[in-house]
């Protein structure tokens, strides 16, 4: 039915469709939607019997149809609802981490919005990625202080572990790429001289300085975004702060609290503030003096690469006669090569062949510097055979399936639980209260809960396999640098195709949460087709329009008690995931 001449607008809807009815009239249904038996004596006080509890689709559409009333917008009371339980939402946006450059900010804002479940994996890759550094070189850490306490002229390892630790840590909003195909890793490790001491030092002290940390910003929106959720529960179970649907829009609320540990997480685990710090740190610092250049000058390190781009082997030299890496002009790299911490999660491959480079390459000369009569390497070639490396080399970014360390898998196995369990365990509890507050069922409010649920997992595999997909041609053009062929069409074409349509998904279901956050507090839902639940129902829905808040509250404050629990359960466990330290 359309809007008609005479649509009434109210400022009540359900005020307005409550006085068309009686208690004689047909249509009246009990709190389990059952239609009553006419009515024959009406209390004297001319209200409704207490079985009464609301009225059929049917009779709902026939008196209280858009045709005949529809609630208009009190512009007043709809901003005050807005700002007490949404803006807090939107002002929290501003927490989630960017460090992207330009619109890829706005970008990384609409898929973490757009995709919790994106977020939440790019962000426990980044956890775990954290721990298993900082297991490892803590164990690197204790071998080289024993070697210092019987030889010390290796001294100078134990800073240089440190730093490798922290650095390594801190650069996974980065692509990086080990290079040797001049001897700079290898130099860079064991090479006991000044200028490299002073680049491991000076990079790791940058990286800490430009480090994102606790501000009274982030404090404060933080507690205005969750004194917003206590209030909505509050007001959902106490009968004296609002109308029926305020235990609907408390549902509303829920579907946002993923933010509280996603935001908290970001600046746990570790995340610069702002875009080209790690480039800065890696490549602005001076390590070897040059005073015969001309004017003077300085060398640079190039073992650590701020970037993965595609290198020739050594057999093609220098070349620049690159493959192409692009299908229909887009970049079939993908997200890979993009800065920021929500892309992360399309960095787990190249970033473990970055740190297991390195890490293998302090491992191994640590344990030949523990042979007596090891002397420190002073020339290129010593330094590459002390690491284990060729003096020249090709460092494979884009690693094989077939030799990918065991715990890459593990980790993306892990961070794909947790999350589901964030995206899930928030939507979850929203799309159960929406769900489970009379009428029960799966109407306007729960659908369109469970459309952002399945949206954001969605966007969130379809980015998953598109990384993996552009992976599995990379490291077949680092392989064969030259290779061609239909194979690398379709593998181009369907990581740009998936990797588009999940950041298409995202961008609409963040815009979506948006909208239908606002159109839960403005009143668009009141009307018969979303009150009564016609999607699931059909012509056997109904909706309760005689029962108070205080009734409501009885029949659904334990739904709100156990999504709320829950909801925060669900935060406290996944912020103690990004709290945890193996160390």
């Amino acid at each position: 039915m359309g809007i008609s001449l005479s649509t009434q607008y109210v400022p009540n809807w359900q005020d307005a469709c409550r006085s068309q009815f009686k208690c004689t009239s047909d249509g009246l249904v009990n709190i389990n939607g059952v239609l009553l038996s006419p009515i024959s004596t009406c209390p004297a006080n001319g209200s409704m019997p207490a079985e009464v509890w609301g009225i059929t689709a049917g009779a709902c559409e026939q008196h209280c149809g858009p045709d005949v009333f529809r609630q208009s917008v009190n512009f007043s009371a709809a901003a005050i609802t807005l700002t007490t339980w949404l803006l807090p939402w939107i002002a929290l946006i501003a927490q989630l981490p960017f460090e992207a450059n330009g619109w890829m900010n706005i970008l990384s804002g609409c898929l973490a919005v757009g995709s919790p479940a994106l977020a939440t994996y790019s962000l426990t890759l980044t956890a775990l990625n954290r721990w298993y550094i900082s297991h490892e070189f803590h164990q690197l850490k204790d071998m080289v202080q024993n070697l210092r306490d019987t030889r010390p002229e290796y001294s100078y390892m134990v800073e240089r572990v440190d730093s490798a630790a922290f650095i390594l840590r801190e650069v996974q909003q980065c692509p990086m790429r080990a290079n040797q195909r001049d001897g700079a890793l290898a130099s860079l490790i064991v090479l006991d001289d000044p200028g490299l001491q002073h680049f491991w030092k000076s990079a790791a002290k940058d990286l800490k300085n430009t480090r994102r940390g606790f501000t009274y910003s982030f404090l404060a929106q933080v507690i205005m975004a969750f004194v917003a959720y206590l209030i909505s529960f509050i007001a959902a179970v106490h009968d004296s702060l609002g109308s029926p649907d305020v235990g609907l829009q408390f549902a509303s609320s829920t579907v946002w609290s993923w933010m509280f540990p996603i935001v908290f997480g970001y600046i746990r685990v570790g995340s610069q503030y702002k875009a080209g710090s790690i480039k800065e740190a890696l490549t602005d610092n001076q390590i070897i003096p040059q005073p015969g250049a001309n004017g003077g000058g300085h060398l640079y390190q190039t073992g650590l690469c701020p970037h993965a781009d595609l290198h020739p082997p050594l057999e093609f030299g220098d070349q620049d006669d690159r493959p192409s890496l692009s299908w229909w002009g887009f970049d079939v790299r993908g997200d890979e090569r993009k800065e920021g911490p929500i892309f992360n999660y399309a960095r787990i491959f190249t970033w473990f062949a970055f740190a297991e480079h390195v890490r293998g390459g302090f491992e191994t000369s640590i344990k030949g510097f523990q042979k007596a009569g090891t002397a420190i390497p002073s020339i290129l070639e010593a330094a590459a055979a002390s690491c284990g490396f060729k003096a020249r080399q090709h460092l494979i970014a884009f690693t094989t399936w077939q030799r990918l360390p065991a715990p890459t898998i593990q980790h993306i196995l892990a961070a794909a639980f947790v999350a589901m369990f964030v995206q899930w365990g928030t939507t979850g509890a929203a799309v159960f209260v929406a769900y489970s507050t009379p009428t029960t069922g799966i109407g306007c409010r729960s659908g369109s809960y469970l459309i952002y649920g399945f949206a954001a997992t969605l966007s969130w595999l379809l980015l998953l396999i598109s990384s993996i997909v552009s992976h599995a041609l990379m490291q077949r053009l680092e392989q064969n640098f030259h290779r061609q062929g239909m194979a690398m069409k379709i593998l181009g074409g369907l990581a740009v195709l998936m990797r588009l349509t999940g950041k298409g998904l995202a961008i609409c279901n963040a815009g979506w949460v948006i909208a239908s956050s606002v159109m839960e507090d403005i009143g668009t839902f009141q009307n018969c087709w979303c009150q009564t639940v016609v999607f699931q129902y059909h012509n056997h829905g109904w909706t309760p329009v005689f029962k108070n808040a205080a009734d409501l509250r009885a029949a659904a404050q334990s739904v709100w008690l156990g999504g709320f629990l829950w909801s925060i359960a669900v935060c406290v466990v996944a912020a103690a995931i990004f709290t945890y330290d193996r160390r």
